[in-house]
């Protein structure tokens, strides 16, 4: 019967493999286009595995090299990446143009709702204008 791996490893460990999941995304740079090349095909560990190891700090630093030196190929305009995946791919590799499209998307959310707020208000500023003004036409009649 085979033990199952764990999920965890003492820091050496992450460390090691940190290190040879860049070399090996430096060795295999022209035709790698995602991590799980290395981490599920490579060495077989699944991708609830890999959520472990990008947790742990001794592991985050060289699984932030690899992702900006695959993440380059999907910016090099020379690159044989296609256009429409390079758009879409670029969120995973490049952190800070993920949360900058964030809080703008944020910000624009804001902005919408702050505008209905502010479209709800002038209307209910209106109905009550029409309200008084047709309690003001009753009050004349009689």
């Amino acid at each position: 019967m085979v033990r199952p791996r764990e999920f965890s490893y003492p820091p050496e460990k992450m460390i090691e493999l940190g290190k040879e999941m860049v070399d090996y995304v430096k060795q295999n740079k022209e035709t790698i286009l995602h991590l799980c090349e290395w981490y599920t095909i490579e060495k077989g560990y699944t991708y609830n595995e890999w959520k472990t190891f990008i947790q742990r700090a001794e592991f985050v630093p060289y699984y932030e090299q690899a992702l900006k030196i695959i993440g380059l190929k999907y910016v090099d305009k020379n690159s044989n990446v296609r256009d429409k995946i390079s758009d879409r791919w670029q969120r995973i590799y490049f952190g800070d143009l993920r949360e900058g499209e964030d809080k703008d998307a944020d910000d624009n959310e804001l902005r919408k709702a702050s505008a209905l707020k502010g479209e709800a208000r002038a209307l209910e500023q209106e109905r009550i204008k029409v309200i008084e003004e047709v309690q003001r036409s009753k009050r004349k009649l009689k």
